[in-house]
């Protein structure tokens, strides 16, 4: 019984929303270097582009003021701008600037691999090799070959004390890294010890590079998402306790607050796009959508921001709550985490139905042969009971499968 109720409550509300669900088309917002305002494009029935004076283009005057981000199809048409805020444009330097970084909340939520590849920072060869040892860091920094499962005593003592001398708590609480030879270089690892201090782990000839980041008093880090810039003027960026976001500058170690504002990393995306000229910041949650341009020294230019009715601000979703008492869900899109999640509706209008299906039960049970009204309630509270407390989901699997049979 059950199981039925379990299978009811994740394969129905599946459905109605396959059925009667809505896309939401999230418009596209970036600033223009051009005209110093926000380009917005929207998708639909038919493509809209505009700006936030309500000026609306054609495809190629809309790609013409971004020109950061269009510059190949500019530079095919021929109408790209030689100059652009008095400053002349070379396409190198313009794809050097260019980055894209994306934060979702299944990147927080996610299995820790436990070991990580330690690549040599400095090995002369044009390429990054995959190494033969992985690492953890518990009571200390561990070793071990990826073949034989042995550790490597030497390498992990070596390793160890440098952590220790620079002042590292063991064991670690956080280890943030691009663990690929996909990329340009290798700049090791961002650690967080069991103090909450930030390390910079690498391996330089062999030998082990340690550097302890000063923090700010109290500052704590939910998520730390290594990059791998052309530019290479930040190591990382960094979301702290409160849904601020940090950048820590490479070599110098520097970290800086982007003037963004703050977001709930638990349900909400952040994409950032740099160019040349900007930083293009944009939060999407359930309903809105927020812009933020920054220039190049992380100083905020302006915002923008649109707002909409959620899933169950709308017709389907207000009749979503009569039918349904809510959801058990084994996925999340803001998890990579495989488990049980119950979602019950915030508004209890399914109650109504509920006592409904009850009655609708008893009346059927009435019709049996020789059944009283006492009978029919001390023998069926238990499937009442769950009719009440489930709603549509327990009537269903109560009537097709039933505790008991019953003429």
């Amino acid at each position: 019984m059950l199981v039925a109720v379990m299978a009811a409550a994740t394969a129905l509300p599946q459905l109605y929303w396959m059925i009667f669900g809505k896309p939401v088309r999230t418009p596209f917002i970036m600033y223009s270097c051009v005209d110093d305002l926000f380009m917005i494009q929207r998708t639909g029935e038919t493509m809209v582009r505009e700006d936030t004076r309500g000026n609306q283009y054609t495809r190629e005057e809309y790609e013409e003021k971004l020109p950061m981000l269009y510059m190949r199809q500019l530079m095919l048409s021929g109408t790209m701008m030689d100059t652009i805020r008095g400053i002349a444009i070379d396409a190198r330097e313009v794809n050097n600037a260019r980055s894209t970084f994306r934060y979702k909340p299944s990147d927080r939520y996610t299995p820790d691999p436990g070991l990580y590849p330690l690549f040599e920072a400095e090995s002369g060869r044009a390429n990054l090799e995959m190494p033969e040892d992985y690492f953890r860091i518990t009571w200390r920094m561990e070793f071990t070959d990826a073949k034989t499962n042995k550790v490597d005593e030497e390498k992990s003592r070596l390793f160890s004390a440098a952590l220790y001398h620079k002042g590292f708590q063991f064991p670690a609480v956080k280890i943030a890294g691009i663990p690929t030879t996909r990329k340009s270089c290798d700049e090791g690892y961002l650690v967080v010890d069991a103090a909450h201090q930030l390390f910079h782990v690498k391996m330089v000839r062999g030998k082990p590079y340690v550097r302890n980041v000063e923090l700010p008093e109290g500052l704590r880090f939910e998520h730390i998402a290594c990059v791998d810039f052309r530019d290479r003027l930040y190591y990382a960026y960094l979301i702290d306790k409160g849904g601020e976001t940090w950048i820590l500058t490479q070599d110098d170690y520097m970290l800086v607050k982007l003037p963004v504002g703050s977001f709930n990393p638990a349900s909400e995306d952040m994409r950032i796009y740099g160019d040349f000229f900007n930083y293009n910041v944009i939060f999407n949650g359930d309903g809105f959508v927020r812009a933020v341009a920054l220039d190049k020294d992380f100083n905020k230019i302006d915002e923008y921001g649109e707002t909409w009715k959620i899933r169950m601000e709308l017709p389907e979703g207000k009749a979503f709550t009569w039918l349904f008492p809510g959801t058990l869900k084994l996925e999340s899109p803001n998890s990579n985490f495989l488990k049980f999640r119950v979602e019950v509706n915030p508004v209890a209008r399914w109650i109504w139905l509920s006592l409904a299906l009850a009655a609708l039960h008893f009346l059927l049970l009435s019709r049996g042969k020789g059944y009283t009204l006492c009978k029919n309630l001390t023998g069926h509270l238990a499937d009442l009971a769950i009719i009440v407390v489930s709603g549509i989901f327990g009537f269903l699997a109560v009537n097709i499968f039933p505790n008991r049979f019953f003429d």
